[in-house]
């Protein structure tokens, strides 16, 4: 198969980026499941953008730095918030149906350590909002093509350039090399290399993984932002719901399970403090009750606006046997999103010759040590634009066909991949969460190595299939996010270490693998 630009993945990164390129050009999307498996579209609150008469692009700035502690690229986040509008505008006429209050504008909602209200959302399901949006848009476009089931499994390299990607076609089970003079790797995060997360099952961190094995830059992996309120269920699901930090921004408060509010002793913030100062200090209190969960209360909420303002939450917690506007929700954190990932310029290049990235399985810079709320979204638009145009000025050369991908033909049993994926995703939770411990990252170290020297050789006799893929991706990604870690001697957002409880002005710099 030849293509003249290859897109690893369906979310809003490379459904964006596709919708960029002149249509002289093929563009090829490929994705491991369906074209709606993606992060994208189970976000719920929304995208930042400065809209308000009493906001501005300066304290939108300011809000992200102040919430990277120190490792925000000023420039770059200066960069994405003045975009914001223009982007959010066009993403309306692509055809998002975001919510309007009743004079037509957007109805602006506000989430955590953001200083004024400048969330642009779709009531609690922007994230479905745009996928659907961008796909209908994409299948108007007859050089744009959409692959499903089918799985990146490394970058196809020669003389130092990205010539294509060796991909499993799922169905028939073969190998195969699409040849492309550009390759964007949009593959999103890597939740799942924890026992709880609020990330689909693709979310494997398949993008870091091809890159770090052909020795790219991978940066800031240590920094895993924890959702402070997934909803805690007895027996944890493949993909734990999220509720929304909006409803914290409409005036939900966390409470013990006795209905104390706990929030005002960690961050004059309370309810609305940065994400990781919420997560810690759940965590804290959990270890200090032995509770297995706060609640988050809603009773300051009008019953109506609840049910129109949050229909999928309302509905889904009522699913689970909680009615919302008369009971409070059960809440645990939950791993959300990846602040790291593989270290790119302002436009997306990864200093490899034709090979891109943007998203959340890159670090541009912007979240730096944490990430402002909805500003995920906001990212995704303007470096994945950034990227196509940059691709397009420089894009050049032959397609190349490659021939040697070597793999072997026994068939790992599904029982044993599923128990290793178990014990990645137990040790990581347990050793690499929201409160660390430099004897326990080293403990996790001396366990994930182990797995993955087994890993390594099932690799050199095993059959590829999905399973093993992910497999193989989540002990690398694992490897890189302890590595991390253990590199920054401090506490820094999202990285909070026990045995260096302060910030050390020695590390407020970028951890480079």
């Amino acid at each position: 198969m030849d293509t003249d630009i290859l897109v690893v993945g369906s979310g809003i990164v490379g459904l964006f980026f596709a919708l960029k390129i002149p249509d002289k050009y093929k563009v090829t999307i490929i994705t491991k499941k369906g074209k709606k498996d993606a992060s994208t579209n189970f976000a719920q609150g929304g995208i930042a953008a400065v809209f308000s008469k009493d906001d501005s692009f300066e304290l939108h700035i300011q809000d992200t730095i102040k919430v990277g502690e120190g490792l925000s690229n000023r420039d770059r986040v200066e960069l994405m918030v003045k975009e914001a509008p223009r982007l959010v505008n066009e993403l309306r006429d692509i055809g998002v149906e975001f919510t309007m209050d009743e004079k037509g504008n957007y109805d602006l909602g506000r989430e955590a350590a953001h200083s004024r209200r400048r969330i642009v959302h779709a009531k609690d399901l922007t994230g479905e909002a745009i996928e659907k949006a961008l796909i209908a848009r994409i299948l108007e476009y007859k050089n744009i093509e959409i692959i499903e089931d089918m799985v990146a499994l490394d970058l196809g390299m020669l003389d130092n350039k990205c010539v294509g990607i060796w991909v499993l076609n799922t169905p028939n089970s073969e190998i195969e090399f699409i040849s492309a003079r550009v390759v964007l790797l949009a593959t999103g995060g890597a939740g799942q290399v924890y026992l709880h997360t609020t990330n689909p099952s693709v979310s494997t961190g398949d993008g870091i993984a091809m890159a770090k094995r052909c020795g790219i830059k991978i940066a800031n992996m240590e920094f895993v932002q924890f959702h402070p309120t997934s909803f805690w269920m007895e027996y944890p699901l493949e993909r734990a719901f999220l509720i929304s930090e909006a409803v914290r921004g409409e005036g939900a408060v966390l409470t013990l399970k006795n209905g104390k509010s706990f929030m005002k002793k960690y961050h004059s913030m309370g309810s609305l403090a940065p994400r990781d100062v919420v997560a810690r200090a759940i965590a804290k209190e959990l270890k200090r009750t032995g509770d297995k969960y706060v609640y988050l209360d809603l009773s300051r909420i009008p019953s109506q606006r609840i049910r129109n303002r949050f229909p999928n939450i309302y509905n889904t917690c009522f699913s689970y046997g909680i009615d919302i506007t008369k009971e409070p929700i059960p809440c645990v954190p939950a791993a959300h999103y990846l602040c790291g990932g593989i270290a790119v310029d302002e436009n997306g290049f990864t200093g490899v010759d034709r090979l891109y990235a943007a998203g959340e399985t890159t670090c541009v810079g912007v979240h730096g040590a944490n990430r402002l709320a909805s500003n995920s979204l906001l990212e995704s638009v303007v470096f994945s634009e950034r990227a196509a145009y940059h691709a397009i000025s420089s894009i050049s050369g032959e397609r190349h066909r490659l021939t040697d991908y070597t793999t072997g033909t026994e068939v790992i049993p599904h029982e044993e991949i599923e128990t290793m994926k178990y014990t990645i995703k137990k040790v990581m939770w347990d050793n690499l969460g929201v409160i660390r411990r430099i004897d326990e990252m080293m403990d996790a170290e001396r366990k994930v190595s182990s797995l993955a020297k087994q890993i390594s050789l099932w690799e050199k006799k095993a059959k590829p299939n999905i399973e093993f893929s992910n497999l193989r991706n989540m002990v690398l990604v694992a490897r890189l996010i302890i590595s991390c870690a253990l590199q920054r001697k401090e506490s820094r957002g999202l990285h909070w270490v026990e045995d260096y409880p302060y910030k050390n002005p020695n590390y407020e710099r970028d951890t480079i693998i």
